[in-house]
């Protein structure tokens, strides 16, 4: 009598998992969580959740996310005053730093478009809940192109020294 073959269980990858994981962590980072909580919460060590924060530039990202335009220049000038306060500034860093935040002050940049991405996903947010057809899935993707652009747009900048 011949041997019959077990049939073999099919197990999930362990890399679905571990995408769930991330994604998950980057919700949780992205509404302000530290990285020690956000590990603790899902089940992972800090240390992965850490190299998912470097590995994915999600540090600037929700920098560029919390800070306006507004209170950037409002801080830069701070610095500016401080510095002239102290009287240790050239004419040419003077001119350079005015330069700068006249730059910023007008110049569409990675920070007002997550200004424009947020405005736009709280309306998406609204929106859903009269618009059947606007669902969590289709915000999701939504949502991971505005950070891809976002990313690939930071990635680019190169500041002026």
């Amino acid at each position: 009598m011949a041997k019959q073959e077990q049939p073999t269980t099919i197990k999930k990858p362990r890399k679905n998992q571990l995408d769930k994981e991330r994604e998950l962590a980057r919700f949780y980072y992205f509404q302000g969580d530290s990285q020690k909580a956000i590990a603790e919460r899902i089940g992972v060590s800090a240390q992965s959740v850490n190299k998912w924060v470097k590995d994915g530039g999600w540090e600037g990202l929700r920098a560029a996310k919390t800070i306006s335009r507004k209170e950037l220049v409002i801080k830069m000038l701070q610095k500016i005053n401080e510095r002239l306060d102290a009287d240790d500034w050239t004419a040419d860093e003077i001119i350079k730093a005015a330069k700068a935040v006249e730059k910023l002050d007008k110049d569409t940049n990675v920070v007002t478009i997550m200004e424009v991405f947020t405005s736009f996903g709280n309306w998406l947010a609204a929106r859903m809940q009269i618009d059947p057809e606007l669902t969590p899935d289709t915000v999701r993707v939504i949502t991971k192109y505005q950070e891809i652009f976002v990313g690939e747009m930071m990635s680019a900048y190169k500041p002026n020294h």
